[in-house]
């Protein structure tokens, strides 16, 4: 939703940072170029700031699976370090309340879980995928230290966590874990034409559920100790679709009805791991308001560069890419191209679909003051504050722009954090969401609290690895804020009216 003309009175809101990558982008991304960035013009404003959760002791987690029930959050496996810090795996199960500042955890390898150890490293593994339908959440795959094959693996499981039971549990040291509460099922192996591994095998892809179809969004299978020159590197390059067959009551956890898109993978357009995936919404040609999904950028291409050219997938799991070969006007993602914290927004008046992303690494930044223009390609591909949003319009068309930075907390070397990879967005409990968790944008009236991020990873420098990154115990809020707000008005006016005081003093 675009100001109106009379907004743009202020024009420092309006200054446009609108600019053309042409030269500066490594041979080794997908495409040399990126498309233009622009100044964020809405009629609102995203806005990221700190929250205390009081005297409560939070926990440093990045990588995680997350569920949400009411008030409260549940956070599963992960890892308690910085970036590659693998061996320090997250074997807690945790229950977050924001509104109370009440945090509550409860190891999973008590003895009253009930839970295998092959089911405990399970849910303590890096990077695995995750979505809730209902009260239930599923978790796929994931990166992790096997004690019985004395090596690290990527999981081939599908787990089903029964959310309530589970917060009871950790919020009760005295109870027991209820039997169905934690079930898992193994996936097929592929017959190595098929795709290579089990069905569930993958880490640092993306799942969701369209129109009750579960949908595996590329990753990859990594066996072996991370950059080995031993370890197996696979990347799944396809996006491998099935029915889960879950009945907590009976204690059954099955599938059925998978499917592979494209049968053996495509690493020309589809080798990515470590990216943005989400469901959309988009209006089709009778105006009818539609689910499917888009996978935006990540890593990495054959030439080990980056992504920049998003993958549309159908509501069938059927992924598409327009070729930019071909096509030299196609979207080029500039900004956060890895997994971060997000947020989707959808107005159905405007058919428009707004996806946020908080933070991350990113190949592109602006370098000092972001209102100067000065969008810089890193090859690097370093960690960022900065945020930005990708925008689907009713045509089809994209659009990304830049809104804003995490707020500054420094770190002990005195450098600022740099906040949002491989956290995530938490709504508020009392917000009206549509299809796929995205936020009704034309529910939203006034200044709002769209919800929280919390953990991930923090980098103490642009290009900081285990050595200068930790897991954030850092919560934020974000909020909606109308533009301008009724404060500005009020300054406005007042600011007015002493002028015609003056200017009749003058007279």
């Amino acid at each position: 939703m675009r100001r109106s003309l009379l907004e743009i009175i202020a024009p420092l809101l309006l200054l446009a940072l609108s600019l053309n990558l042409c030269d500066s982008a490594d041979a080794a991304n997908q495409t040399a170029t990126f498309s233009p960035v622009t100044k964020w013009d809405r009629d609102y404003n995203i806005r990221v700031k700190p929250y205390s959760m009081g005297t409560a002791t939070v926990p440093g987690i990045q990588s995680y699976a997350a569920g949400q029930v009411s008030e409260d959050w549940v956070i599963l496996a992960g890892t308690v370090g910085g970036l590659h810090s693998f061996s320090n795996k997250n074997t807690r199960a945790w229950v977050f309340n924001p509104s109370s500042q009440q945090v509550w955890s409860r190891d999973l390898t008590d003895p009253s879980s009930g839970l295998s150890q092959h089911t405990i490293n399970g849910l303590s593994s890096s990077n695995t995928q995750s979505y809730q339908r209902g009260n239930t959440l599923f978790i796929t795959g994931g990166y992790v230290f096997e004690e019985n094959l004395d090596n690290f693996t990527t999981y081939n499981d599908l787990t089903a966590v029964d959310l309530p039971e589970l917060i009871n549990w950790v919020k009760t040291p005295s109870s027991s874990l209820p039997a169905n509460t934690i079930l898992q099922r193994a996936g097929a192996n592929g017959s190595g034409t098929d795709y290579v591994g089990g069905l569930f095998q993958v880490t640092g892809g993306g799942m969701f559920e369209i129109d009750g179809k579960t949908q595996l969004v590329f990753g990859q299978l990594y066996d072996g100790p991370y950059l080995n020159d031993g370890s197996f590197q696979k990347y799944t390059s396809q996006i491998r679709t099935f029915h889960i067959d879950y009945d907590h009551a009976a204690g059954t956890l099955d599938y059925s009805s998978a499917a592979i898109h494209p049968s053996g993978g495509d690493p020309s357009r589809f080798r990515r791991r470590d990216l943005n995936t989400f469901p959309i919404l988009t209006q089709d040609a009778g105006g009818e308001d539609q689910l499917s999904a888009v996978a935006l950028s990540g890593v990495f291409t054959e030439t080990n560069g980056i992504w920049t050219v998003p993958v549309e997938i159908s509501p069938e799991g059927v992924p598409s890419m327009q070729d930019p070969a071909t096509d030299p006007s196609v979207f080029k993602q500039a900004l956060n191209g890895y997994e971060s914290a997000k947020l989707g927004m959808y107005s159905s008046t405007h058919g428009e679909m707004t996806e946020i992303l908080f933070g991350g690494i990113t190949a592109n930044e602006f370098v000092n003051d972001p209102s100067s223009g000065n969008l810089s390609y890193q090859s690097s591909f370093p960690f960022t504050n900065q945020i930005s949003a990708v925008t689907i319009d009713a045509t089809g068309a994209y659009e990304q722009t830049y809104v804003g930075n995490f707020p500054l907390l420094y770190g002990p070397t005195g450098s600022p954090y740099l906040f949002g990879s491989d956290a995530d967005f938490f709504p508020s409990a009392n917000l009206a969401l549509l299809e796929g968790d995205i936020i009704d944008l034309d529910a939203i009236d006034g200044k709002t609290l769209l919800g929280y991020i919390y953990g991930g990873i923090a980098a103490g420098s642009p290009n900081g690895f285990s050595t200068n990154s930790v897991a954030s115990t850092q919560v934020f809020t974000v909020e909606y804020v109308p533009v301008p707000e009724p404060a500005s008005f009020l300054l406005l006016g007042l600011a007015m009216i002493s002028l015609a005081a003056r200017r009749r003093r003058q007279i």
